[in-house]
């Protein structure tokens, strides 16, 4: 397709990706949904999901998996909380009615009827997830067998940071799934 565009006359391409410097593929948006949804339909757990809240496709695969699993969404991480806050109200996402929850009614639910979707996929220090990691989140307390995905590879530069959370996450007896999918 690049070739067929260049016969046409193009003549430049300039794209980003922080993944330039790898071997082989980024997988698809869809391949992620795929390994996504597997996670969710086997596992009864609690699932708290890291992702960039710029990634508004992520987000609606993650409600919509969240929906067809019998499980209630809840957002937290300020930067997330406005992204799906402004995206519903731009028609960006599409949310059944009844599917996201305010975070401080996570309580009410059991651990198999729950997604949090979170900030700090990249190991930021005053994320919502590093908080969980760290016990200083005020909603959030990461319990033994809580499944902790990290829906984004660590960019340049933050796979420490990125370390030192799943680190703690595991200390705490949750499981981590970070490259897998």
């Amino acid at each position: 397709r690049l070739a067929q565009l260049g016969s046409d006359g193009v003549m430049l391409l300039m794209a980003d990706s922080t993944n330039a410097v790898r071997k082989g593929f980024t997988p698809s948006e869809r391949e992620v949904g795929i390994s996504l949804g597997n996670i969710f339909r086997n596992t009864k757990s609690r699932i708290i999901i890291a992702t960039f809240s710029s990634n508004v496709h992520r987000v609606q695969k993650i409600i919509e998996l969240a929906s067809e699993t019998g499980r209630k969404v809840a957002v937290s991480g300020r930067t997330i909380e406005n992204m799906v806050s402004n995206a519903k109200e731009l028609g960006y996402l599409n949310v059944p009615a009844g599917t996201i929850i305010d975070l401080k009614q996570i309580k009410n639910y059991l651990d198999d009827q729950l997604v949090v979707i979170t900030t700090g996929s990249q190991g930021e220090p005053m994320s919502a997830l590093a908080r969980m990691a760290n016990n200083e989140h005020k909603d959030v307390h990461i319990r033994e067998n809580d499944v902790v995905i990290l829906s984004s590879s660590p960019v340049p530069g933050n796979e420490k940071t990125v370390s030192t959370v799943v680190n703690k996450l595991y200390e705490k007896g949750a499981e981590v799934i970070y490259s897998e999918i």
